[in-house]
């Protein structure tokens, strides 16, 4: 999946031209905002899950060739998704995984070019931490976006004080920011709802007023964690 293509549709669009303050500031809280959304999808992941094909060799067209040249892999906490367009490579990947790492588990997509491998399931306690964790990082991606408003706002003040803009420039700049970080805080929020509604399964329940508000948004983007 292209996921910048995916994140694109959900950027911060304006009906109108943005002051430079704004647009300066919009394109700091994007990066924040896609860095966060890639955090977040990798929360869970096991390096050594990750790195599972690292010296795997395939047979195609009747030569060994290296996995990874046809195919990638998404680790999520209870299985391992590995996605190739050429059906000799899925095949020769999953005999790897069978008889070099002794997984059992599997289920195939062959039309969509997929190949899920079930890991152990976690533990309630397992879930838990790791639903913590997309909390926290949560909390640290508002900080620093906040804090990418407030030193826009220094910026802001500074040029009026230098009278580089008046007043009037001044007020639509500050408005225009509290919407773009108010559009950017609802989507951050909405991902971090998606991962731990995976993580947690049948557990996870929408508590806060303002999580159960978001939960068009989550059915909207639940796609890009799976």
């Amino acid at each position: 999946m292209d996921y910048e293509f995916e994140l694109e549709k959900l950027n911060f669009k304006s009906q109108t031209v943005l002051s430079s303050f704004s647009d300066a500031c919009e394109s700091r809280l994007r990066d924040r905002f896609h860095s966060f959304f890639h955090d977040v999808r990798q929360t869970g992941s096991s390096e050594e899950n990750q790195n599972i094909l690292l010296s795997a060799q395939v047979m195609v067209d009747n030569k060994p060739r290296r996995a990874l040249d046809f195919a990638q892999i998404l680790v999520e906490p209870e299985q391992i998704n590995i996605f190739s367009n050429n059906g000799q490579a899925l095949s020769g990947i999953r005999d790897f995984l069978k008889t070099e790492k002794g997984f059992t588990k599997f289920s195939e997509d062959p039309r969509a070019g997929k190949l899920i491998v079930k890991l152990p399931k976690l533990t309630f306690e397992n879930k838990m931490e790791l639903s913590n964790s997309i909390d926290g990082k949560f909390g640290i991606f508002l900080k620093n976006i906040t804090g990418v408003k407030t030193q826009t706002g220094t910026q802001i003040r500074a040029g009026l004080n230098n009278e580089f803009i008046d007043g009037k420039e001044a007020t639509k700049a500050g408005k225009e920011i509290d919407l773009i970080l108010v559009h950017y805080r609802k989507w951050g929020r909405a991902f971090a709802l998606c991962k731990q509604k995976l993580i947690l399964a049948r557990d996870f329940k929408l508590e806060k007023e303002e999580d159960i508000g978001l939960e068009k948004s989550i059915k909207q983007t639940l796609y890009l964690f799976q």
